[in-house]
């Protein structure tokens, strides 16, 4: 079972890394916004679905970020990764896509571990659009679905799926008043 309490916890953690994380400079502007959490687009081939886990003893939250191939995607993620480039382009755009990710739920990991010091995440990894139609299995507690707008121009969705051990109750509440410290280029190995 999985409280309000910490259900509201994740889903403002996920909030504040998306909105810290998602833009390329200061003249970029974010809208994170909750949208109904059904599913993800299925299978399109002009969309990159991104997956990484954040697991504990107690929890495993299942990120999956859906994002548009189009050029204005592929430029925005060529000034979020400082790239040369005006446009980013197959592998070079799949690690920007895991890049971005890797830093969301890397946030969301460090804010979680005030109250769970064991919890570590996996890698990104790209999976087929085709793949989000089966999110049902992974049945989970809770899930919160986001829609994400960078200068109303790029956008992308985030459904978080969390799961709680069997017997186990997922129930904590996050500082939103203290300031995280700055953390980068920090390697985290486990």
């Amino acid at each position: 079972m999985i409280s309000p309490k910490a259900a509201a916890s994740i889903a403002w953690l996920f909030e504040r890394a998306l909105r810290e994380n998602s833009v390329a400079g200061p003249q970029d502007q974010c809208l994170v916004s909750s949208r109904s959490p059904t599913t993800l687009p299925g299978d399109d081939a002009k969309k990159q679905l991104v997956v990484l886990s954040i697991s504990s003893y107690v929890f495993r939250i299942v990120a999956l970020f859906v994002f548009d191939t189009n050029t204005e995607t592929a430029a925005h993620f060529a000034r979020l990764a400082h790239s040369p480039h005006a446009h980013l382009q197959g592998q070079a755009l799949n690690d920007a896509y895991a890049e971005l990710v890797n830093m969301i739920c890397g946030a969301v990991n460090r804010g979680l571990r005030a109250d769970f010091r064991h919890s570590g995440m996996s890698t990104p990894f790209v999976l087929e659009s085709s793949c989000a139609q089966y999110v049902a299995i992974l049945n989970p507690s809770q899930t919160h679905a986001f829609e994400v707008a960078v200068n109303d121009v790029v956008r992308f969705q985030l459904l978080v799926c969390t799961c709680v051990a069997g017997g186990a109750n997922l129930d904590f509440d996050v500082d939103r008043s203290a300031q995280e410290e700055e953390v980068s280029g920090e390697l985290e190995l486990f």
